[in-house]
């Protein structure tokens, strides 16, 4: 994977950190699914990865986007949601968050030292994103730009990840971003908004 790929990948999750719209970051990280898919398509086609790999990761860039797109039609916001801080503040947050775990982040046996430290940095930006943006679609945002993390490590092993494991994978992830598409439009029907802070209120 090259250096321009790599700096594309975390660029696109940075990115997802500051923009307003739902639909904007949901475009964002189908960019970045889409980016990935075809590193493993290329990889397919050399023959230093499976083609089932390939198909997998381009499903999921296709699918998982399109569940969180019909999830902001179906929960428009009437205001923008509040409380999250300046974008600019989020911005550096990430940046400090990812240089720190970049220069710890020991050599985990992958093809290049570039591509270890850019599996972390999505990794601790999929937290960072978590934990700094309220809005539920942005929630699910964050499992993927860890997940692209993962992915990123995957394709970079030596001797690769077996298919059958990466589609588990791919389960799993859908399962999640299933639920948290439920989860977010049976907040937006209570509350009228997708805003995940407003379950902080709740009592039993």
């Amino acid at each position: 994977m090259s250096g321009a790929t790599l700096w594309l990948l975390l660029g696109l999750g940075l990115a997802v950190l500051v923009v307003r719209r739902r639909s904007s970051a949901v475009v964002l990280i189908a960019v970045q699914s889409l980016v990935l898919a075809v590193v493993a398509l290329a990889d397919a086609l050399e023959g230093s990865a499976a083609p089932l790999v390939a198909v997998v990761l381009l499903a999921r860039a296709a699918a998982l986007p399109a569940i969180l797109l019909l999830l902001v039609v179906r929960t428009r916001e009437p205001r923008r949601v509040g409380g999250e801080g300046p974008a600019i503040a989020r911005l550096v947050v990430g940046i400090a968050v990812v240089l720190a775990g970049v220069a710890l982040v020991p050599a985990i046996g992958l093809d290049s030292a570039a591509a270890g430290q850019t599996a972390a940095g999505l990794l601790l930006l999929g937290i960072v994103t978590a934990a700094t943006r309220r809005p539920v679609v942005f929630q699910a945002l964050a499992f993927l730009i860890a997940e692209n993390g993962v992915y990123v490590a995957a394709l970079s092993l030596i001797g690769g990840v077996p298919a059958l494991v990466e589609i588990g994978v791919l389960f799993d992830l859908v399962v999640i971003v299933s639920v948290a598409g439920a989860f977010g439009t049976r907040i937006h029907e209570e509350f009228g908004t997708g805003d995940s802070s407003v379950l902080r209120g709740l009592r039993d």
